[in-house]
């Protein structure tokens, strides 16, 4: 089904990208190792070991597996943090910026 036999309420203002990669998410003093499950240009949904607060001002950071390639640099709010069947957590990200 191509994108635009899609129903409307399916549909997002911006494409989301399924993937599976480490990234890194840091709030206050706290470092995490996540995993980035998607993403598009206006947030991210990464799993988690340890909650983080839903508001929570947080930087995402995935490097590039190509060496010579800026890997991605967010900003934003965390959106929702819930738990998982497995004990990790699953924290929607909203982002103010990317570079």
């Amino acid at each position: 089904m191509s994108f635009h036999d899609q129903q409307y309420s399916e549909k997002r203002d911006f494409m989301r990208m399924t993937m599976d990669t480490s990234a890194r998410l840091s709030t206050g003093d706290l470092e995490l190792d996540v995993v980035c499950r998607d993403l598009s240009n206006q947030g991210a949904l990464v799993i988690s070991q340890q909650p983080v607060t839903e508001g929570a001002t947080v930087g995402l950071t995935i490097s590039s597996p190509t060496p010579g390639l800026q890997g991605l640099q967010a900003k934003g709010d965390v959106v929702r943090c819930e738990p998982e069947d497995n004990g990790q957590f699953s924290i929607g990200l909203r982002f103010d910026s990317l570079s």
